[in-house]
């Protein structure tokens, strides 16, 4: 491949992107991953010279052209052309790719269709694979994503539209926007129950042999078919012009498509693969079934790859000594680095769900120590308090989590005036939270209506009750109700207060701890509030409460389970759902990459910087925190991805295509024998590695103590053991590491695996085959935790930093390979030779081999070989295996009482 390859800089000012030169003589230079053992990306960095002999990306110069236009944190991206392509579906135009009618086209039996693809929004309705015209009633099938991310499949049975059918996923894809993603849906055409089944699936890769489910199956009464006629195939658009439930319109798709695959039942009819059939800004390519697919409108076949998106923070001009030349070396970096800038908490979770929620007023009472009263978070009115002695602003303290609020501990009054607001004309509600009340506390609602009417709260801890009346101007009102209620301690309590008038009758609810605990009717219509007050001390010695948080809330008040949750810190929130949560409450775009329900489940959200605080779920559910490499947005590659993955890439090592200093490591960086796991505030866990070569004992039996302890936020005490378990696990890894391995891409062995090279990312998983012996046998995996990128006229290397990938390879349920559990301890009855082919195994603890024939085969290892077991007979120990031998290459006999194992045991997942 010449070099340097086709590269595109572009700048984003003016709305839109601008190419800008780079110096093809020096080298671009790229960095992005995870360092050492955290789960948190350091920003991503670059480096690159641009051309400025004109000025023309001179930002301190007034007479240049970009000067006010690009400046500190200017965008950029920076591209690559190389390999097969993809194909391109812009916004702007009309973009089809369309195959006309062939024999070979029909499905006769079930149908499945998948799709390779990466659009640029999920939330837009587009059609994927389209065989439908109204013309002529030729409705075959479509497959498409509708209304909330949600797939469907339609299909005809005659190609009418009057007897269509529809299904609809029950549940959304789960994917973010610009992700690429293998979509598959099937059709069971007759599901032997009188009926017929749709499902859907995904998958990260269309070879994938894990395909996940999408919902439920979707079954309908009656079986059904698949119509054949005349229609062509699209990809991307059809001549449906709404979805099929008639919700809403159906446009096209907008991004990538990488593949798509048509089947009748389990024979391929369409193989769309441009990558390998197609070249960059043909208009026509023969698929792998041979079929001939034509591109029309603004469709196009691009090899385009964007290998960052960051910010440029600083542009320093550089000026020859000769005054001929001028450039400009810039840093391009991720969005980590301005996020990382400063150390600034994040308010508490309280805190800011109530100003994303925009009540009517809300005073915090977080005043400083000097405060002479309350000032309002959102409003105008301050909050007053009435005492012969000062309070203590500052001083309370509702939750360690939750900002210091006001602290009564004295005889006191304190006054919070509502305003006049026509929000709160007919609905409102007032909560307010508190902590540490030891003695009577009379709260009250002024109503601001003609009646005068009082609401009136009393909290009296000895009798362990809280009590609602109300009161009449000139008489009136009464008792409503009594609850009592555990609210008398030092932990963060919430109340609220809510009226709804209408028809000359006033409904009302009281919640403590967003629980409804009274309810009923008043006679007559609740006027809006006009004052709050906390009246302390009106019986006996009063010692202390905290209070804060006082809000005034309007016909659309939050769920009051929500604002305590945000009070006590949203406790058992799921890693994935807090993180995605606080992104978009301080307007960072973050994508998920994974499942929020399937991530783990944390503790109490503590006040800690914007980063800090998704640092802190990414720990506790070991996935990665990253940032993207084609959009300025954080991405959190969650844990449960990392698992079984199928290799992005495969590396040949006997084929010479590993370039640089490829050395294997062993040593004792990454073991971990023995792993504490404690959850903050909570418990802990300790797990222990105590018999085989990687256990705590001594060498030889062992390799000693290798420890480890941290804490993490978890929701329960429960939760330590697995995590103790599987960090062992991770930590026991005992073969060579590889953490580097440099690809040239220039090399021409490498440009089948061009694309391959170029999609892997971190996180993702890279497979080395056919290493020597002394490297150990069979295949490598590993984690690619980072790369650097080096691009010039005389260089183009890819150099990725790896963890063992082996400890991530989990058992997935009815797997023929990875289904398979280990025996508990099993060995050979006596020695056999290298070329024995059965042979008797004695099983020492646990439960005997299975025998059953639908089981195998069985992959084995004995002493560092492998052997595929075909069949194993006998009830009980000793059994009789039949085998085929060396596997993995490795030749050789074998002592008697060598352990016998599966090769590749089902692990248990976090």
């Amino acid at each position: 491949m010449a070099l340097p390859p086709p590269r595109t800089t572009e700048l984003h000012y003016d709305g839109a992107w601008h190419p800008v030169s780079v110096r093809e003589s020096t080298a671009v230079e790229i960095t992005r991953g995870l360092a050492g053992k955290g789960t948190r990306a350091e920003p991503a960095a670059a480096s690159m010279t641009l051309g400025n002999r004109g000025g023309e990306v001179s930002a301190h110069d007034p007479e240049s052209a970009l000067f006010g236009k690009i400046g500190r944190n200017t965008p950029l991206r920076f591209s690559v052309d190389a390999g097969g392509p993809h194909l391109n579906f812009p916004a702007s135009g009309v973009p089809l790719v369309s195959t006309p009618d062939h024999a070979s086209l029909g499905v006769a039996g079930d149908l499945d269709v998948r799709i390779d693809v990466a659009p640029v929004s999920w939330s837009a309705t587009a059609a994927l694979v389209s065989r439908h015209r109204f013309t002529g009633s030729q409705v075959h099938y479509v497959f498409l994503v509708g209304q909330d991310r949600m797939l469907q499949l339609l299909w005809s049975p005659t190609g009418s539209t009057g007897v269509q059918r529809y299904v609809t996923a029950t549940a959304p894809v789960p994917a973010y926007d610009g992700q690429r993603i293998v979509l598959r849906a099937t059709l069971d055409i007759n599901n032997g129950s009188g009926g017929c089944t749709a499902r859907f699936w995904y998958a990260r890769r269309l070879d994938s042999a894990l395909w996940l489910p999408i919902g439920d199956p979707v079954t309908q009464a009656g079986t059904t078919s698949i119509f054949d006629g005349t229609a062509p195939l699209d990809i991307g658009d059809s001549d449906l012009s709404v979805t099929p439930d008639g919700l809403t319109g159906l446009n096209r798709v907008q991004g990538r498509v990488h593949a798509v695959q048509v089947y009748d039942g389990t024979v391929l009819k369409v193989d769309v693969r441009p990558e390998a059939q197609a070249s960059p800004g043909a208009s026509s390519f023969t698929d792998g079934a041979g079929r001939v697919w034509t591109l029309t409108g603004s469709a196009t076949l691009s090899n385009r790859h964007v290998r960052l998106e960051g910010e440029v923070p600083a542009w320093p001009p550089e000026r020859h000594l000769s005054g001929n030349d001028s450039t400009v070396t810039i840093a391009p970096a991720g969005i980590m680095r301005r996020l990382g800038i400063g150390k600034r908490p994040l308010d508490s979770a309280l805190r800011r769900y109530l100003t994303a929620a925009g009540p009517v007023e809300c005073w915090p009472l977080t005043d400083g120590a000097e405060a002479t009263s309350g000032a309002p978070l959102i409003g105008t009115s301050p909050v007053r308090v009435i005492s012969t002695n000062p309070p203590s602003w500052a001083g309370g303290e509702l939750a360690a989590w939750v900002e210091p609020v006001l602290n009564v501990d004295t005889l006191a009054k304190v006054v919070a005036p509502a305003p006049s607001s026509p929000l709160m004309a007919t609905d409102w509600s007032v909560d307010w939270s508190f902590s540490e009340l030891d003695s009577v506390l009379l709260a009250s609602v002024w109503e601001r209506s003609a009646s005068g009417r009082t609401w009136n709260l009393t909290l009296d801890p000895a009798l362990g009750t809280v009590r609602l009346d109300t009161a009449i101007l000139g008489g009136g009102g009464g008792f409503l109700g009594s609850v009592t209620a555990a609210v008398y301690n030092d932990l963060p309590h919430h109340i609220r207060l809510r009226t709804s008038s209408g028809g000359g009758s006033a409904a009302w609810w009281l919640y403590i701890d967003g629980v409804q605990v009274l309810n009923g009717v008043e006679a007559t219509d609740a006027g809006p509030p006009m004052s709050l007050e906390w009246v302390c001390g009106l019986t006996g010695s009063f010692n202390s409460m905290a209070l804060g948080y006082v809000t005034l809330w309007g016909a659309s008040a939050p769920a009051v389970a929500d604002v305590y949750r945000a009070l006590v810190g949203n406790p058992g929130e799921t890693a994935g759902a807090r993180m995605s949560r606080v992104a978009a409450e301080q307007g960072v775009p973050l994508s998920l990459d994974g499942e929020a329900p399937s991530t783990t489940p944390l503790g109490v959200q503590h006040r800690e910087t914007f980063l800090d605080t998704l640092e802190v779920g990414s720990k506790a559910d070991m996935g990665m925190l990253l940032e993207r490499r084609d959009a300025r947005a954080l991405l959190y590659r969650a844990r449960h991805t990392l698992y079984s993955q199928a290799p992005i890439l495969t590396l040949d090592y006997s084929n010479g295509i590993i370039s640089g200093q490829f050395r294997p490591v062993d040593d004792d960086r990454l073991p971990r024998n023995m792993v504490t796991a404690r959850r903050e505030g909570g418990s802990e866990h300790t797990a222990v590695e105590t018999s085989g070569r990687l256990s705590v004992q001594n060498p030889p039996l062992g390799i000693g103590e290798y420890a480890e302890s941290d804490t993490y936020s978890l929701a329960a005490d429960e939760q330590t053991a697995g995590q103790a378990w599987w960090r062992l696990h991770v930590g026991l890894h005992g073969g060579l590491r590889y953490p580097r391995v440099t690809v040239d891409l220039a090399q021409p062995r490498v440009r089948t695996l061009l694309n391959s090279v170029l999609e892997a990312n971190v996180g993702d998983l890279l497979r080395i085959v056919n290493l020597p012996p002394a490297y150990g046998h069979g295949h490598v995996d590993l984690l690619i935790r980072g790369y650097t990128e080096e691009i010039s006229d005389k260089k183009w290397q890819l150099t990725f930093t790896c963890d063992p990938g082996g400890p991530w390879r989990v058992g997935i349920y009815d797997d023929p390979v990875r289904g398979k559990c280990d025996a508990a301890s099993s060995q050979l009855t006596s020695g056999i030779t290298a070329t024995a082919t059965s042979f008797s195994v004695t099983t020492t603890a646990g439960l005997p081999w299975i025998t059953t024939p639908g089981e195998f085969p069985i992959d084995i290892t004995i002493g560092g070989e492998e052997m595929r077991a075909t069949a194993i007979t006998g009830a009980s120990s000793p059994q009789t295996f039949t085998v085929v031998r060396s596997t993995n290459g490795v030749v050789k006999t074998h002592a008697a009482a060598t352990p016998v194992n599966v090769a590749r045991p089902a692990v248990y997942a976090l």
